[in-house]
């Protein structure tokens, strides 16, 4: 298909609070073209040069015209019609572009206001994976990220970025559901916590490579190196068996002291799961292959989290 004759170049429809996802796919496109320069005014209406004739000049003019005249239609074609119809008044794409970008982006207060409230609502769906509920979240990140300071200093910006990262990780561990044991949130709240899981070889499956890295979560993880100690028991830290096994772990749903379940297993749990771990071996990751338990946290989707 020809270039002029693409009439929706993305699938996103701009309908204000999706501003972000679809200015994205909508630089994209454009770049893509060799039409971006158009957006940003970089390439201006021409002007008639004292050596040019009209006619070549007419030339130049049209051909400008038409490509920023393309890009506007896209901009209307991608936009619900309450914001397609204020376009009217704009004869550039670029005058369109920049009133898009007052228009939606989240200096204003009022705005950060809402997309925090919305991100501090977020919660993990029941049956739903990790990496389906982290695009939730980044959705929100990527529309407050606008908002944020403008550093001088290097390293100001980089102490921000820290903490902003970790206030996003807390964030998000909170919107987890419940199946996951309060003491294993604790435990990934550190970032340092994190990096070193995914650096540690006890944290992979069995074999030193292909194996689903994954945290336990039931009981909190163990302080000193599950590498070193492959067998401790996350409750009590005993070597002799695991956690499902252990025998004076309390459910903290139906207060059954010993082994037996998990709490996400519980009978007495309101969101208790339609299965349970096939093995204690389950509980530590044991490899790819084997069926994915609910009670396990991938670390593959973690990392973008302190990035």
């Amino acid at each position: 298909m020809d270039k002029s004759e693409v009439s929706r170049p993305i699938i996103i429809t701009l309908d204000g609070p999706n501003y972000i996802p679809w200015s994205q796919a909508m630089s994209s496109f454009l770049k893509g073209r060799k039409l971006w320069r158009y957006v940003t005014g970089d390439i201006k209406a021409p002007t008639q040069g004292a050596a040019e004739t009209s006619t070549e000049f007419i030339v130049r003019l049209e051909e400008w015209d038409s490509k920023n005249h393309q890009i506007i239609t896209w901009i209307r074609n991608t936009s619900i019609p309450s914001i397609s119809l204020q376009f009217g008044r704009f004869d550039t794409a670029h005058a369109i572009w920049d009133f898009l970008v007052t228009r939606y982006t989240t200096a204003d207060l009022a705005c950060q206001y809402q997309l925090m409230t919305s991100l501090c609502r977020q919660r993990q769906e029941p049956g739903q994976s990790i990496s389906a509920f982290l695009p939730q979240i980044y959705s929100i990140w990527d529309q407050l990220t606008p908002s944020e300071p403008k550093w001088l200093c290097a390293g100001d910006s980089t102490l921000f970025a820290t903490y902003r990262d970790q206030q996003r990780l807390i964030l998000f561990l909170m919107g987890l559901s419940d199946i996951y044991e309060p003491e294993t949130r604790l435990g990934l709240v550190s970032t340092s916590h994190v990096a070193t899981a995914l650096a540690t070889p006890g944290s992979r499956g069995r074999g030193s490579s292909g194996g689903s890295r994954s945290f336990s979560a039931s009981g909190p993880p163990s302080s000193g190196g599950s590498a070193s100690r492959p067998n401790e028991c996350t409750f009590c830290h005993a070597t002799d068996h695991r956690l499902l096994t252990c025998p004076i772990r309390v459910c903290k749903t139906c207060h059954r002291r010993g082994p037996g379940h998990y709490r996400s297993d519980c009978p007495n749990n309101s969101t208790r799961r339609d299965t349970r771990p096939q093995s204690t071996a389950a509980t530590a990751g044991v490899s790819s292959t084997a069926s994915a338990s609910s009670t396990l946290i991938d670390i593959s989707d973690l990392p973008a989290l302190v990035q």
